[in-house]
């Protein structure tokens, strides 16, 4: 495949350009790229959108991850609420809360993820929520915990009954040895491992490998530590996603043709998978596929922010995003767990859009505009480079369908098996790139 090649510096009517594809174009035009393929025979799938509730267990973390969206976005000027024990969960009060916000809900079951800072720092206050929601909840309840990974091992010791609960398990993991020591240097992959091999033993837990990749960072390095998590039964999932920061790329021209380069290697092997019959589950690369075999539209922005319709609990507070502060705060819990929430015009949350034009953009049903954190935190300049960088990630996939589509009917397997094998599982992520 040709590599893409150094953007021009400007234009005829002295607006820069973005980066010049040889075979797409200038990545910055809105419809440089597209979804428009010719649509499966068997278009249609069901989807399976529980309810979600995410739950801060505590704000502190023992990471250090490089780039930390808590220490560069969340908490930026308020470092020292992090550390701070209000930000911890009060079991009675938080269950309460979860029970009164799940009574009027008409879905089959709800999802309570249990998020941070990392979670597995306060188990003891994890196990007394569960204890008091599995009572009388209001719906069948799953868990889903989002952790590093480093206090794994301990905590199944420590805790047993707590993992027989969890149902899903996002692990944090950059890459193999050299290059995850690195970007989390307050955990040890080693261990981590060790602590996959231990959660193995609960058969119930699925695993989901999440990556952030940061400028230098190696997706392929990534692609390979899943491979060898999947191959030896530690993970069952894969996801990653373009760190969000503020500062534009240092070598945007570079990043672009070493993240194609990469990507088609992961598609490859995603390809030479299905031609086996087998899944490989890179949950948003299903997706993606999905929504260009049936032509679907996302309607939303990924993680639909905007639609009032799954919350986040946090120090009492009850928030739009916990990632986005307490800006957006949107109610409070009382001391006996009853939610007290004011409507907020969240459709703020987007405007960003507008500037970005989404509207006009060809890979928007897919993509439903970037991420409101990276909307409303990053520089104009970065979202124009995460556009860039969708429409590329969107184009290499496309080129590989006619492929996927064959090795899919050779192999009998149809959407719905994608769906809920793999792409169901995009929803507990960022869901795009």
């Amino acid at each position: 495949m040709e590599q893409s090649q150094q953007a021009n510096s400007g234009n005829q009517d002295g607006k820069s350009s973005g980066y010049v594809h040889p075979q797409y174009g200038d990545l910055s035009v809105p419809d440089s790229v597209d979804m428009r393929h010719d649509l499966s025979r068997e278009s249609v799938f069901f989807e399976d959108s529980p309810y979600m509730l995410h739950l801060s267990v505590t704000g502190r973390c023992n990471a250090q991850c490089r780039g930390c969206i808590s220490s560069t976005i969340t908490f930026k000027d308020a470092a020292s609420q992090r550390q701070s024990k209000d930000f911890d969960v009060q079991p009675q009060r938080d269950s309460a809360a979860i029970c009164r916000l799940l009574a009027e809900r008409k879905e089959d079951y709800a999802v309570i993820c249990l998020y941070g800072g990392e979670p597995l720092l306060e188990c003891e206050k994890i196990q007394q929520t569960m204890d008091l929601l599995s009572v009388n909840p209001p719906l069948p309840l799953r868990y889903m915990l989002y952790t590093n990974g480093q206090l794994l091992e301990e905590s199944l010791r420590q805790f047993p009954q707590l993992f027989n609960k969890l149902w899903l398990v996002s692990v944090s993991i950059d890459g193999q040895i050299e290059q995850h020591n690195t970007n989390r240097p307050g955990t040890d992959l080693a261990q981590i491992h060790r602590g996959l091999r231990n959660l193995s033993q609960y058969p119930t837990a699925s695993v989901l490998m999440w990556s952030t990749l940061r400028e230098g960072q190696s997706l392929t390095d990534c692609f390979e530590e899943f491979l060898y998590l999947y191959e030896h039964g530690l993970a069952d999932h894969w996801f990653y996603h373009w760190i969000e920061t503020e500062e534009p790329f240092e070598d945007f021209s570079r990043y672009l043709q070493e993240y194609e380069s990469q990507l088609r290697q992961v598609m490859h092997i995603y390809l030479e998978f299905l031609s086996l019959g087998r899944i490989l589950s890179i949950v948003h690369i299903s997706e993606l596929v999905l929504y260009l075999l049936s032509g679907k539209l996302r309607g939303s922005t990924a993680c639909g922010v905007e639609l009032d319709r799954n919350y986040d609990i946090s120090g009492g507070k009850i928030l739009a995003c916990a990632d986005l502060g307490p800006k957006w705060v949107l109610g409070l819990v009382s001391p006996d767990g009853s939610p007290e929430i004011e409507p907020k015009e969240l459709s703020k949350l987007i405007t960003y859009k507008n500037d970005l034009g989404c509207g006009s953009c060809g890979v928007h049903p897919y993509c439903g505009g970037r991420c409101p954190v990276e909307g409303l935190t990053a520089s104009r300049q970065r979202l124009s480079e995460y556009c860039q960088l969708m429409r590329l990630h969107v184009a290499v996939v496309k080129e590989y369908l006619p492929h996927i589509q064959r090795a899919m009917k050779l192999q009998d397997i149809d959407l719905q098996r994608l769906y809920d094998h793999s792409a169901f599982y995009a929803q507990f992520t960022d869901v795009t790139p």
